[in-house]
């Protein structure tokens, strides 16, 4: 689950970067929309528990199904939406799937850990993590190849 994680915070740092490769505008555009996801879903998570309860009820099958889905959205926004720069999509995006999952019940030790529902989440991850690699084996690294 960690690793998921890192992955999708890595792919964000790497945005972040390369828009503070074209500016600093365009970096601190790309940072407010890595940010902003996190900010609500923060809030979401704290305020609004119900709507990850509902996320979690979800069987198992078509969570995953779901979150694979996701996962390859992410690599082809990534590689279409990337050298447009007129918004921050991708990271927008990325940052929005990042934030469901690290405020999900269980993904941080002690934080907003629900009673029940924390194995439901592994498939989120597990199905995200596999959208990101078949786009990767089929289609190829994203970054850079904006078409």
């Amino acid at each position: 689950m960690l690793a998921t994680l890192a992955s999708l915070a890595l792919i964000c740092g790497y945005l972040v970067i390369s828009a503070f490769g074209t500016s600093s505008a365009a970096g601190i555009r790309s940072t407010a929309g890595i940010l902003l996801p996190l900010v609500v879903g923060g809030f979401v998570a704290v305020f609004n528990r119900s709507l990850f309860d509902r996320l979690s009820s979800v069987p198992v099958v078509p969570a995953f199904i779901i979150a694979l889905i996701f996962g390859a959205v992410i690599m082809v926004l990534i590689r279409h939406l990337e050298a447009l720069r007129f918004a921050p999509i991708p990271e927008l995006i990325i940052s929005a799937g990042l934030s469901v999952l690290l405020y999900a019940p269980g993904a941080l030790p002690g934080f907003m850990n629900a009673s029940h529902g924390n194995d439901q989440w592994v498939a989120y991850y597990f199905g995200i993590v596999s959208g990101m690699l078949g786009y990767v084996v089929f289609m190829g690294f994203p970054f850079g190849q904006a078409t």
